[in-house]
């Protein structure tokens, strides 16, 4: 079974919605599980309000168990930088870590980064790599704040996900696949093929 953790200790970078839609992206070629590791519940309560469609949701304590049920888990983290994280590092094959093109989202993403130098200190076979979530595009900032982001030294994703209405639904929809939204699934397709590169 591979893991793939998304990180980033400040809320609204669009963990959440990142999880739910990788998942829906791989649910039709593997089996899928999704860890719910934030108090808030977000995908727990999602589950319960609406169903996941296709995908499993699981108690993040029963990971070490999940490999004989599932091939991908994603573990979707708390907004805010958990003493958790390290535990979920060193379990995981690829770490996913979404920021906005933000220079106050740069700056909130040093700690984030900083543990998943060391874990990879302790485990050199792990991957990671920076997505820019949430994006407006036709502006410049994006491009300035891809170069803030090479100080940390981490890899950049050439898949940007931009500001749909699309990802605000997809928690009711079904993810945007579940959408006529061709340009979103596009997205997604490219970020989950991204990712496996890395796997």
């Amino acid at each position: 079974m591979k893991i793939i953790t998304i990180a980033h200790q400040k809320g609204g970078v669009g963990k959440t919605t990142l999880a739910l839609n990788l998942g829906y992206c791989l649910q039709n070629s593997v089996r899928v599980a999704i860890l719910d590791s934030d108090p808030q519940g977000s995908i727990s309560g999602l589950g319960e309000l609406v169903g996941l469609k296709g995908i499993d949701l699981l108690p993040i304590d029963e990971i070490a168990n999940a490999g004989t049920n599932y091939d991908v888990a994603i573990i979707d983290t708390p907004p805010y930088l958990s003493n958790k994280l390290p535990e979920f590092f060193q379990l995981s094959d690829f770490v996913l870590v979404p920021t906005k093109a933000g220079v106050l989202d740069v700056m909130a993403i040093k700690a984030t980064i900083a543990l998943l130098k060391q874990a990879q200190t302790k485990r050199p076979n792990l991957k990671a790599a920076i997505v820019l979530n949430m994006i407006q595009h036709r502006t410049s900032l994006t491009d300035d704040i891809k170069q803030l982001l090479e100080q940390y030294e981490m890899p950049i994703l050439n898949t940007m996900i931009s500001q749909r209405v699309s990802y605000a639904r997809s928690p009711i929809t079904g993810g945007v696949f579940e959408t006529d939204d061709d340009k979103a699934q596009q997205e997604i397709f490219n970020l989950t093929k991204e990712i496996l590169e890395y796997l």
